[in-house]
């Protein structure tokens, strides 16, 4: 991923001190600019893919320690919905067959979710192949543990960590939360 990035930054233009990437994990990292940021955010449900509640807090925390006075923090969560989490019930479903566009090769991707409503954990395991047409893949497996967050305990993390919750909306154009949002946007700031 951070390859990617670097590829797309220099295409971009963007590089220098303007762009600095650091693999860290993001649970406990400590930044020489802690205290200095004035934005930090956790976007298209990287806060899920911390599969416990201790590890989605301490996530939150190391966020607010990064942020000077008035910094935002911006988390970003889907929340499924009854019909969604019917189907985490072991069923394998083609999730998209495409190219890759760095490499051409076709990729396939086959996943099976199963959801555990007493610990809101998902168990999640991947098939992807990546090949020619008519030509043996590639295949790999990967299993992941996620952890689902409702937009009321998203909001209770990010007290618990220290932010100051301002709004916590249905969607990226910050419309009201309801009963029929696929998103929870929280937007904090650090006092």
């Amino acid at each position: 991923m951070l390859d990617r990035a670097r590829r797309a930054a220099k295409a971009a233009g963007v590089g220098g001190d303007r762009l600095r990437l650091v693999e860290t994990d993001l649970v406990d990292a400590e930044l020489p600019e802690a205290g200095s940021f004035q934005l930090a955010f956790l976007p298209l449900n990287t806060m899920l893919a911390l599969g416990s509640r201790d590890a989605q807090l301490g996530a939150l925390r190391t966020m607010a320690a990064h942020l000077g006075p008035g910094g935002l923090a911006v988390v970003d969560v889907w929340q499924p919905g009854a019909e969604d989490l019917a189907r985490f019930d072991g069923r394998l479903v083609l999730e998209y067959g495409r190219r890759d566009p760095e490499t051409g090769l076709g990729v396939t991707k086959i996943a099976s979710a199963h959801h555990d409503p007493a610990t809101q954990g998902v168990t999640l395991t991947t098939i992807y192949e990546e090949g020619e047409p008519g030509r043996p893949a590639a295949r790999w497996l990967k299993v992941e543990r996620l952890r689902l967050v409702s937009a009321d305990e998203l909001r209770g993390l990010a007290s618990d960590a220290g932010l100051e919750v301002e709004q916590l909306a249905g969607g990226y154009d910050l419309e009201p939360l309801g009963p029929t949002s696929e998103r929870a946007v929280l937007v904090a700031v650090r006092r």
